[in-house]
C-alpha cells in the first residue's frame, strides 16, 4: 500500500485548524456587526441632527 503521509498528528492539526477557522469566523462576524452598528448609529445621528 502507498504511504499517503497522513498521520494522527496531521489529522489533529486539521481538526485544530477547523476550530481556529470557526473562531476566526466568529471574530470577523463580531467585527462586522460592530462596524455596521457604528455606521448605522453615525448615519442616524446625522439624520437626527445630533452630528453636524
Amino acid at each position: 500500500m502507498a504511504n499517503l503521509g497522513i498521520s494522527n498528528t496531521h489529522v489533529n492539526q486539521f481538526d485544530g485548524s477547523k476550530r481556529a477557522a470557526k473562531t476566526r469566523h466568529k471574530i470577523q462576524m463580531a467585527i462586522h456587526v460592530v462596524l455596521f452598528s457604528a455606521a448605522f448609529l453615525f448615519v442616524a445621528a446625522i439624520v437626527c441632527g445630533i452630528v453636524v
